[in-house]
């Protein structure tokens, strides 16, 4: 049942993303659910945008918490990547919300004994409901030492997938020795326009050897916002369905066929809405990948 309170603010968002032009491929499309791509060698599959580790999961603000992932989770979006506290924060919004089943919880277990870690597993499994977590991946620098571990909790029912996390090309190398055993099921790596290394080695290998891929820093922590800050977006944006900067550089990053999900991560209902639009409509071809690295490189 709609109450007033919701349907207040269902128009409070409905004002803010009308004073919005980007936004309103996100508004036309309300009703339909961000496209899905297959996880591979399995029947799984996620939702092309997802949250990253937002300040309001950082700062455990629940109330600020819940809203973004209502609002993310009612325009099909699942996957959700945290670490440390953040993941008990998202874990219990999810709880409120009674949608603990329908996230994908991508989370890292690094730096604690094993016995610790475990113990972290199964609070998450009794705040969220599920049986076991989606995903379980750490840093290169720990997930190579402790891989037979995570392979364990793996055979032992406790996540169904696992996978190594990073944001530097520094680690590309290690990154590329263990895809190459064939035991990794997720790898999140940097990629966008401006960060364009993985696409030499990384994303060919991962698409290889059948390793689902997110991505992180489509933004470059916000250098990219400073690059663009003061120009126009280029008429043949149109061209891919492109309505704001934003949705400019994880247009270029789905467009790579090795891409399952790009992280992206805000607090702002409204910068919500205009990435999770970026999932929607036409992406570039390769010719318009290239010539949107070369745009930006010109600015």
């Amino acid at each position: 049942m709609t109450t007033r309170r919701n349907f207040l603010n269902d128009l409070g968002v409905l004002a803010s993303v009308m004073a919005t032009p980007a936004l309103w491929p996100a508004l036309a499309l309300a009703q339909e659910k961000l496209p899905r791509r297959g996880i591979p060698g399995t029947n799984d599959s996620l939702p092309v945008i997802g949250l990253g580790n937002s300040n309001a999961f950082r700062q455990g603000d629940v109330p600020a918490s819940t809203a973004l992932i209502k609002l993310f989770h009612e325009r099909g979006g699942a996957y959700i990547d945290c670490m440390g506290s953040s993941r008990f924060i998202v874990s219990e919004a999810a709880s409120k919300l009674n949608i603990g089943n329908e996230l994908f919880l991508g989370t890292y277990f690094m730096n604690d004994e094993e016995d610790v870690m475990r113990e972290n597993i199964q609070r998450l499994l009794e705040i969220t409901g599920k049986k076991r977590l989606d995903l379980v991946q750490a840093y290169p620098e720990f997930a190579v030492s402790n891989w037979q571990m995570f392979r364990r909790w793996k055979d032992d029912g406790l996540t169904r997938y696992i996978g190594i996390a990073r944001h530097r090309s520094s680690y590309y190398e290690t990154m590329l020795k263990l895809m190459e055993t064939g035991t990794v099921d997720f790898l999140q790596v940097n990629y966008s326009p401006l960060e364009t290394e993985a696409d030499q080695q990384i994303l060919p290998m991962a698409m290889d050897k059948g390793v689902a891929v997110t991505i992180n820093r489509p933004f470059i922590n916000g250098d990219y916002f400073s690059r663009v800050r003061g120009h126009e977006l280029p008429d043949w944006a149109a061209d891919f369905d492109c309505g704001s900067w934003a949705q400019f550089s994880l247009k270029f990053i789905l467009s790579h066929p090795a891409v399952n999900c790009v992280l992206t991560e805000t607090a702002n209902p409204d910068h919500a809405l205009d990435n999770i639009g970026a999932g929607f409509g036409r992406l570039p071809d390769e010719d318009t990948r290239q010539r949107i690295v070369k745009h930006l490189q010109s600015l």
